[in-house]
């Protein structure tokens, strides 16, 4: 049984986490924190790991090194740190691991230890017997911020759910029930319902002026990508009206390679490379996700961070970067599906040939399964005299076959499928991500 206490003051006194208390009661010990980001999960979370610590007690903290949104802050993954909003308030962390990893150490974990288990969510459900039993045999279990899965597992357990609260960051006045991004910042900010609303709604008309004003057609109603979050475009000008048939054609393969349980524990993973306005992350979040958008223009990324914010609550990592400069510096960083659409030739246009094949040549390594890619062809009126290469489907399908390590590439035709600019689908699959059986051919697969 899952008991609510209201959210506790900082003495450790107060908190029934003390060893002696469990000892005598005879209780295993599993305490969870839940609550709204800014509630002070995070501080009190450091606070009790240094108290232990300062005592001599032995501790040891945990992170997921599997989470994609972990993996980008330096602070756990160069520095083994974790901070809070509390400015100056940290503790180590002493296992930046990925689950199984995790499960193999608390296993090991001697009794009356205290495993301290940050933004949990991210270990996935599959770690939740591991913890019951690890407090069954005397390790202390804190685990804070659950996901909603991994808290019904605990359904029927005697675990102590401390729920933390907080008031209204606009009003004061309500206690919140919500949180928004801050998209210039990136921080949470947690709000009551009315609050929320009355946010929303400034939000939506900001983002009307917002396209009015930007490319591709300033002054008028016309927008590249589909924003289907908001009414008020239904009737503007899509410059892209193909963009639902090739996201319907992504989430059709993406469904067909088995993902996102294909990749589980783990979770599955989207990179978009000139993503604009974020249509596809959102699209292919949707399927479960976590999903990264990257675009040079500013003010796309902008709209893109105040839907996802405000509307879509997607929790998508947008970010503000040439694509050059992004796929250089990430290698690393590698993603189970990436796409990039009529993004390389503009770049080739801008700087030289050569830096747009290695852009293709970085995001074809960074792919783990599905790689779609649509290039603007070299006999369109736009590229005519400007394009130092002859672009066609020979040259993009070559240029996959020899820089992109497929184990076979399909070619979705832009006729057949209502592409836009004769402008066809190309879909590079590495190895494993799609059987024959699974997957029947618009057109027989090139040997």
């Amino acid at each position: 049984m899952v008991h609510i206490e209201p959210r506790i003051a900082s003495d450790d006194s107060s908190l029934a986490f003390g060893r002696e208390r469990n000892k005598l009661a005879k209780i295993m010990s599993l305490h969870v924190f839940t609550g709204l980001p800014g509630s002070g999960k995070s501080s009190r979370f450091i606070e009790l790991v240094n108290s232990a610590r300062s005592k001599g007690e032995p501790v040891c903290t945990f992170a997921c090194s599997e989470a994609p949104a972990l993996a980008r802050r330096e602070g756990p993954r160069v520095h083994g740190v974790l901070g809070c909003r509390r400015r100056g308030l940290t503790c180590r962390l002493d296992h930046f691991v990925s689950t199984a990893t995790a499960v193999n150490i608390l296993s090991n974990l001697s009794p009356s230890t205290l495993a301290a288990f940050e933004e949990a969510h991210f270990f996935g459900s599959e770690i939740v017997p591991h913890w019951l039993e690890a407090s069954r045999q005397g390790v202390e279990i804190l685990v804070s911020t659950p996901s909603v899965p991994q808290l019904q597992l605990f359904e029927g357990h005697p675990v102590i759910q401390t729920v933390f609260t907080i008031q209204c960051e606009k009003c004061g006045q309500a206690e919140a029930s919500t949180f928004l991004v801050n998209t210039e910042s990136e921080t949470t900010m947690a709000v009551c319902c009315r609050c929320s609303e009355e946010l929303t709604e400034v939000a939506r008309h900001d983002l009307i002026e917002r396209l009015q004003r930007q490319a591709p057609h300033p002054g008028e109603k016309a927008i590249y990508q589909p924003i289907d979050e908001l009414p008020e475009c239904a009737a503007w000008k899509v410059v892209r009206p193909d963009s639902k048939a090739r996201a319907d054609l992504m989430v059709r393969l993406i469904k067909e390679a088995g993902l996102p349980a294909a990749v589980a524990p783990n979770p599955a993973t989207y990179l978009d490379i000139g993503c604009n306005t974020g249509y596809f992350c959102d699209r292919i979040q949707r399927l479960g996700f976590y999903t990264e958008g990257v675009d040079v223009v500013k003010a796309d990324v902008e709209v893109a961070k105040i839907l996802d914010s405000y509307f879509r609550r997607a929790h998508t990592c947008y970010i503000v970067q040439d694509a050059y400069a992004y796929l250089h510096d990430t290698q690393d960083r590698l993603f189970d599906v990436t796409s990039a659409f009529a993004v390389f030739q503009w770049l080739m246009i801008q700087t030289t040939v050569d830096r747009g094949i290695a852009c293709l040549e970085w995001l074809f390594a960074k792919t783990k399964r599905l790689c779609f890619l649509e290039m603007g062809y070299s006999a369109e009126p736009q590229y005519r005299e400007r394009l130092k290469v002859n672009i066609d489907r020979e040259w993009v399908r070559r240029t996959m076959e020899k820089k992109g390590g497929f184990a076979e590439i399909r070619i979705f035709d832009a006729k057949e499928h209502g592409l836009m600019f004769g402008r066809d689908l190309f879909v590079g699959i590495k190895n494993g991500s799609i059987t024959a059986r699974q997957i029947q051919p618009d057109r027989a697969p090139r040997p």
